[in-house]
């Protein structure tokens, strides 16, 4: 006897057997006990969620010698030949190779007046309708409308939009859902019960997400995996096979991203490039894992979840720790490199980037990023950054100003219980002329990346060193800019921000319009950031100082963090 694939062999064979389906089930037996079954029906939905079976179901149901009945016996003449398709009363069309209005006036519109010549019912399946020219559609419509006593058509179709408003107009029309991923499951697990396969939960899983809501392929998929596994499917024969990842493995990239260890992120990419893990296919699984954790942290666990109840605990546990802000943001990230894999020369090195990204909002300049930094700000607790360690103390320059901690930094630079006056100031390097003549450029470039639209200030410029202080030379003619700046402490920041950065030293800054030209001091205070929570100072206005020569930390802190969300916004406007 030929084989008989699986999806034909465990077909449902009535209402009660069709899966993720309740809403058209319990409608359609209703009509059935009442005697109120309509004369034609549009059955839509994806493909493998039941429309031709839940077709079959019915017609069964209308001519059971029983019945009608909504509960079939399936043993009977009529329900056997219904089931193997030979049925003289019941035609399953298909639309997609009869498309012309002949086929319709032939094989519909010229029998559908003849009774039924074994059962009491004719019914018309017509399955991918949409196939069907505007000329059928035109054919069949006064017999859609008004068909012979005891005739109904089934018509079902993937594509409802392309069926014309007039035949909508004239049918029933039930919309078949995605199947979800218990239901697949617990689907397959009673065929592979049925065929004796031996196969774990978690490849189960695996199988009825990769089917995308269809039961169809995800019965055909279990039989290759059988076929392949020799009646036993371990996880790894799914995950090689279908390219599909593990749920533990998203967990456990999720949780390296919360807990912030980019160490532990490269060797974890490097596993799964090892392990010859696809990087499109990674990318897409952890997508969803992320949209399901932001569906929690928006909505709760009651939303539109498409899991199983084993994992749901963990993600209500995972999106609590996140919170949807930080979610959305690590799911813009994931929407951009899905983008970027296309394109990418090397897809290992755009996903470690891109991991590096969500897991260290240091280095990244978006309002989400900033968002985030001050939330951690807020919560008191520092940022980790693993490519730049905290230094125990900072140098400070002489005359006992305190010391304008890197922008790179985002430690604690004293213990908790440490009074600000407990650190030691270290003297600062010295100024060599030509290392910063040469530099001067690289400053300038470093500048910009702060600061866009004032970075235009320094063309032209030239440096020298007097002693400890950095000497920025304006031409001739820009006296009025050189006040300007002097007069803005924010800029002066950047610019020191900026000097240590390529130079790693933090002098005092002056200005000075030509050689001939007097100098104009910048008297910027440096400010020490100690604080147990706090992160390192952006550029921003200058603060007024408290009574004991200090300065308004948590003011300067809102300022510039301010300041600095405005200026990424201002590079992401339109036409800039």
């Amino acid at each position: 006897m030929a084989h008989l694939s699986w999806y034909r062999k465990y077909r449902p064979q009535n209402f009660g057997d069709v899966a993720g389906q309740s809403h058209i089930e319990r409608t359609l037996r209703n009509a059935v006990a009442e005697g109120t079954v309509a004369h034609a029906y549009l059955f839509t939905g994806p493909r493998g969620t039941g429309k031709t079976t839940t077709a079959r179901i019915l017609a069964k149901a209308l001519n059971c010698e029983k019945g009608p009945t909504p509960d079939p016996d399936e043993t009977c003449e009529q329900c056997i030949a219904i089931a193997e398709g030979t049925h003289p009363d019941v035609h399953e069309l298909d639309a997609a190779s009869r498309t012309g209005v002949d086929d319709v006036r032939e094989q519909i519109i010229g029998r559908v007046r003849y009774l039924p010549v074994r059962g009491t019912w004719k019914v018309y399946v017509i399955d991918e309708v949409h196939m069907l020219s505007l000329s059928a559609f035109n054919a069949l419509l006064k017999t859609l409308e008004e068909p012979p006593a005891n005739t109904i058509f089934i018509l079902c179709t993937t594509h409802p939009h392309k069926v014309p408003e007039t035949i909508h107009s004239r049918c029933q029309r039930f919309d078949f859902r995605r199947l979800s991923v218990e239901d697949i499951v617990s689907r397959l697990r009673f065929i592979a019960d049925a065929e004796n396969v031996q196969v774990a939960d978690g490849a189960l899983t695996l199988i009825a997400k990769h089917a995308l809501g269809g039961m169809r392929d995800a019965i055909t998929t279990l039989e290759q995996l059988a076929s392949f596994g020799g009646g036993a499917i371990a996880l790894e024969d799914v995950e090689d096979l279908l390219g599909e990842v593990d749920a533990e493995v998203l967990f456990g990239a999720a949780e390296l991203i919360l807990e912030r260890d980019v160490a532990e992120a490269f060797r974890f990419v490097a596993r799964l490039a090892e392990g010859g893990v696809d990087m499109n296919e990674f990318v897409r699984s952890l997508v969803r894992h992320f949209r399901d954790l932001f569906v929690i942290a928006a909505v709760g666990a009651g939303g539109a979840l498409d899991t199983t109840s084993g994992d749901r605990g963990r993600l209500e546990s995972q999106a609590a720790r996140f919170g949807a802000d930080r979610i959305a943001r690590v799911l813009d990230i994931l929407g951009r490199l899905s983008t970027e894999l296309r394109y990418a020369a090397d897809q290992r090195l755009a996903v470690e980037v891109a991991l590096t990204r969500m897991a260290r909002p240091n280095g990244d300049l978006t309002l989400e990023a900033v968002a985030e930094r001050l939330d951690a700000l807020e919560a008191g607790v520092p940022l980790r950054d693993v490519y730049i360690p905290a230094k125990p103390q900072e140098a400070a320059p002489p005359r006992g100003e305190p010391v304008s901690a890197p922008a790179t930094q985002r430690h604690e630079t004293a213990p908790p219980s440490t009074p600000r006056s407990a650190a030691r100031p270290v003297a600062p390097d010295p100024l060599d002329i030509r290392t910063v003549k040469r530099a001067w450029p690289a400053v300038v470039e470093e500048f910009r990346k702060l600061s866009k639209t004032r970075a235009h200030v320094w063309n032209g410029t030239e440096v020298e060193v007097d002693a400890d202080t950095l000497v920025v030379e304006f031409p001739a003619d820009q006296a009025f800019l050189m006040e300007g700046i002097a007069a803005e402490a924010e800029t002066v920041l950047l610019l020191r921000r900026s000097l240590k950065a390529i130079l790693g030293v933090d002098p005092e800054v002056r200005y000075r319009l030509g050689r001939s030209g007097g100098s104009s001091p910048a008297p910027v205070p440096k400010v020490t950031v100690s604080a147990p929570a706090a992160t390192a100072t952006a550029p921003g206005p200058q603060p007024a100082p408290d009574t004991a020569g200090g300065v308004d930390h948590a003011r300067l802190e809102a300022q510039l963090i301010a300041d600095l969300g405005a200026e990424v916004l201002e590079d992401h406007m339109p036409g800039e």
